[in-house]
Protein backbone atom coordinates (compact mmCIF):
# COMPACT_ATOMS: atom_id res chain seq x y z
CA UNK A 1 0.00 0.00 0.00
CA UNK A 2 2.44 2.52 0.87
CA UNK A 3 4.68 1.89 -2.65
CA UNK A 4 1.39 2.59 -4.17
CA UNK A 5 0.92 5.93 -2.53
CA UNK A 6 4.59 6.79 -3.27
CA UNK A 7 3.69 5.76 -6.54
CA UNK A 8 0.67 8.01 -7.12
CA UNK A 9 2.28 10.75 -5.07
CA UNK A 10 5.26 10.52 -7.90
CA UNK A 11 3.28 10.19 -10.63
CA UNK A 12 1.04 13.51 -9.38
CA UNK A 13 4.23 15.32 -9.40
CA UNK A 14 5.79 14.27 -12.69
CA UNK A 15 2.07 15.20 -13.80
CA UNK A 16 2.37 18.77 -12.38
CA UNK A 17 6.20 19.30 -13.77
CA UNK A 18 5.23 18.34 -17.10
CA UNK A 19 2.09 20.79 -17.15
CA UNK A 20 4.34 23.61 -15.44
CA UNK A 21 7.11 23.07 -18.25
CA UNK A 22 4.64 23.00 -21.23
CA UNK A 23 2.96 26.18 -19.71
CA UNK A 24 6.30 27.54 -19.61
CA UNK A 25 7.32 26.89 -22.96
CA UNK A 26 4.50 28.36 -24.46
CA UNK A 27 5.09 31.39 -22.90
CA UNK A 28 8.66 31.80 -23.77
CA UNK A 29 7.33 30.92 -27.08
CA UNK A 30 5.11 33.71 -27.53
CA UNK A 31 7.60 36.16 -26.09
CA UNK A 32 10.63 35.10 -27.78
CA UNK A 33 8.67 35.95 -31.48
CA UNK A 34 8.02 39.22 -30.66
CA UNK A 35 10.07 41.71 -32.89
CA UNK A 36 12.37 43.61 -31.57
CA UNK A 37 11.00 46.61 -32.01
CA UNK A 38 7.97 45.78 -30.16
CA UNK A 39 10.18 44.71 -27.32
CA UNK A 40 11.50 48.70 -27.79
CA UNK A 41 8.21 49.80 -27.61
CA UNK A 42 6.49 47.66 -24.80
CA UNK A 43 9.41 48.36 -22.52
CA UNK A 44 9.64 51.79 -23.24
CA UNK A 45 6.15 52.27 -22.21
CA UNK A 46 7.11 50.05 -18.96
CA UNK A 47 9.84 52.18 -18.08
CA UNK A 48 7.64 55.34 -18.42
CA UNK A 49 5.09 54.02 -15.97
CA UNK A 50 8.38 52.90 -13.34
CA UNK A 51 9.84 56.18 -13.68
CA UNK A 52 6.33 58.10 -12.47
CA UNK A 53 5.70 55.23 -9.89
CA UNK A 54 6.14 56.80 -6.13
CA UNK A 55 7.43 53.46 -4.95
CA UNK A 56 10.19 53.89 -7.64
CA UNK A 57 10.78 57.17 -6.85
CA UNK A 58 11.06 56.91 -2.88
CA UNK A 59 12.89 53.66 -2.91
CA UNK A 60 16.95 54.47 -1.99
CA UNK A 61 18.01 50.65 -2.93
CA UNK A 62 16.42 48.93 -5.76
CA UNK A 63 17.77 45.34 -7.40
CA UNK A 64 17.24 45.18 -11.02
CA UNK A 65 18.08 41.90 -13.75
CA UNK A 66 19.51 42.56 -16.45
CA UNK A 67 17.70 41.71 -19.60
CA UNK A 68 18.13 38.10 -21.49
CA UNK A 69 17.18 37.84 -25.34
CA UNK A 70 13.21 39.31 -24.79
CA UNK A 71 12.69 39.79 -21.43
CA UNK A 72 11.25 43.51 -20.57
CA UNK A 73 14.01 46.41 -20.60
CA UNK A 74 14.73 47.83 -17.90
CA UNK A 75 17.88 49.75 -18.75
CA UNK A 76 17.29 52.95 -18.78
CA UNK A 77 15.28 52.80 -15.75
CA UNK A 78 18.60 51.44 -14.12
CA UNK A 79 20.85 54.76 -15.78
CA UNK A 80 18.16 56.60 -13.88
CA UNK A 81 18.49 55.39 -10.83
CA UNK A 82 22.18 55.21 -11.09
CA UNK A 83 21.94 59.29 -12.26
CA UNK A 84 19.47 60.13 -9.56
CA UNK A 85 21.77 58.73 -6.71
CA UNK A 86 20.04 56.12 -5.90
CA UNK A 87 21.87 52.27 -5.28
CA UNK A 88 21.40 49.21 -7.32
CA UNK A 89 22.08 45.47 -7.72
CA UNK A 90 22.18 42.83 -10.05
CA UNK A 91 21.54 39.43 -9.57
CA UNK A 92 24.57 36.91 -10.24
CA UNK A 93 23.87 33.08 -10.05
CA UNK A 94 26.65 30.04 -9.12
CA UNK A 95 25.76 26.45 -8.92
CA UNK A 96 21.83 26.68 -6.96
CA UNK A 97 23.02 29.76 -5.29
CA UNK A 98 21.82 33.36 -6.32
CA UNK A 99 23.38 36.47 -4.69
CA UNK A 100 23.38 40.46 -5.78
CA UNK A 101 25.85 42.86 -6.08
CA UNK A 102 25.81 46.20 -5.99
CA UNK A 103 26.36 47.95 -9.70
CA UNK A 104 28.14 51.49 -10.00
CA UNK A 105 28.61 51.69 -14.12
CA UNK A 106 26.15 49.44 -16.58
CA UNK A 107 28.90 49.28 -18.69
CA UNK A 108 31.05 47.05 -16.19
CA UNK A 109 29.20 44.12 -16.60
CA UNK A 110 30.32 40.69 -18.42
CA UNK A 111 28.53 37.60 -19.33
CA UNK A 112 27.83 34.56 -17.06
CA UNK A 113 25.96 31.70 -16.38
CA UNK A 114 23.40 30.96 -19.28
CA UNK A 115 24.73 33.92 -21.05
CA UNK A 116 23.17 36.14 -18.53
CA UNK A 117 25.25 39.88 -18.20
CA UNK A 118 26.36 39.82 -14.63
CA UNK A 119 28.04 41.95 -12.13
CA UNK A 120 31.50 41.51 -11.82
CA UNK A 121 32.02 39.82 -8.25
CA UNK A 122 35.64 39.29 -8.01
CA UNK A 123 36.89 40.51 -4.33
CA UNK A 124 33.44 41.88 -3.90
CA UNK A 125 31.09 40.66 -1.28
CA UNK A 126 27.27 40.84 -1.95
CA UNK A 127 25.29 43.28 -1.41
CA UNK A 128 24.02 42.78 2.44
CA UNK A 129 20.76 45.05 2.32
CA UNK A 130 17.58 44.40 1.68
CA UNK A 131 16.07 47.33 -0.95
CA UNK A 132 12.67 48.54 -1.01
CA UNK A 133 12.31 47.38 -4.37
CA UNK A 134 13.11 44.59 -6.73
CA UNK A 135 12.35 43.99 -10.48
CA UNK A 136 11.45 40.18 -11.05
CA UNK A 137 12.17 38.81 -14.72
CA UNK A 138 9.60 35.33 -15.96
CA UNK A 139 8.31 33.69 -18.68
CA UNK A 140 4.70 34.00 -17.21
CA UNK A 141 2.93 35.49 -14.45
CA UNK A 142 -0.52 35.48 -13.56
CA UNK A 143 -2.95 38.46 -11.94
CA UNK A 144 -2.61 36.73 -8.47
CA UNK A 145 1.06 37.30 -8.42
CA UNK A 146 2.20 33.27 -9.37
CA UNK A 147 5.10 33.29 -11.48
CA UNK A 148 6.93 30.82 -13.54
CA UNK A 149 10.51 31.93 -14.35
CA UNK A 150 13.12 29.15 -15.91
CA UNK A 151 12.44 26.43 -13.08
CA UNK A 152 15.82 26.99 -11.49
CA UNK A 153 13.74 28.54 -8.24
CA UNK A 154 16.96 31.08 -8.05
CA UNK A 155 14.65 33.62 -6.87
CA UNK A 156 12.38 31.46 -4.65
CA UNK A 157 14.69 30.69 -2.67
CA UNK A 158 17.09 34.26 -2.35
CA UNK A 159 13.32 35.52 -1.30
CA UNK A 160 11.76 32.96 0.60
CA UNK A 161 12.52 34.53 4.17
CA UNK A 162 12.66 38.45 2.70
CA UNK A 163 8.94 38.87 2.52
CA UNK A 164 9.94 42.74 3.39
CA UNK A 165 11.00 43.26 0.13
CA UNK A 166 8.45 44.62 -1.79
CA UNK A 167 8.15 42.33 -5.55
CA UNK A 168 7.71 43.39 -8.92
CA UNK A 169 7.20 41.05 -12.03
CA UNK A 170 8.17 42.56 -15.01
CA UNK A 171 6.03 41.44 -18.13
CA UNK A 172 4.43 42.15 -21.67
CA UNK A 173 0.77 41.58 -21.77
CA UNK A 174 0.99 38.32 -23.67
CA UNK A 175 3.02 36.84 -20.59
CA UNK A 176 0.20 37.15 -18.17
CA UNK A 177 -2.26 34.27 -17.57
CA UNK A 178 -5.19 34.24 -15.06
CA UNK A 179 -3.85 32.03 -13.39
CA UNK A 180 -1.08 29.65 -12.92
CA UNK A 181 -0.62 26.21 -11.24
CA UNK A 182 1.79 27.28 -8.77
CA UNK A 183 3.80 25.80 -5.71
CA UNK A 184 3.31 27.10 -2.03
CA UNK A 185 6.86 27.19 -2.37
CA UNK A 186 6.83 29.48 -5.14
CA UNK A 187 7.40 33.30 -4.06
CA UNK A 188 4.21 35.52 -5.12
CA UNK A 189 4.74 38.77 -6.45
CA UNK A 190 3.96 42.23 -4.33
CA UNK A 191 3.30 44.10 -8.11
CA UNK A 192 2.95 43.17 -11.46
CA UNK A 193 4.27 45.79 -13.92
CA UNK A 194 3.24 46.06 -17.24
CA UNK A 195 2.69 48.46 -20.44
CA UNK A 196 -0.72 48.51 -19.44
CA UNK A 197 -0.43 49.22 -16.04
CA UNK A 198 1.53 49.11 -12.72
CA UNK A 199 -0.81 46.62 -10.66
CA UNK A 200 -0.70 46.44 -7.32
CA UNK A 201 -1.71 42.51 -6.18
CA UNK A 202 -4.00 41.75 -3.22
Amino acid sequence: MKSDRIEKQTKIFTDQKKERNQIRSSYKYQREAMSASLVRQLSSKICDQILAWELYQQADMIFFYYPLGNEVSLLSVMEHALQSGKRIALPKTSADRMDFYEVFDLHALQEGRFHVIEPESKEKAPIDQLPELCFVPGVVFDRAGGRFGYGKGYYDRYFADRDSVKLAGCAYECQIAERLPVHEWDVRMDYLVSERSIAQIN
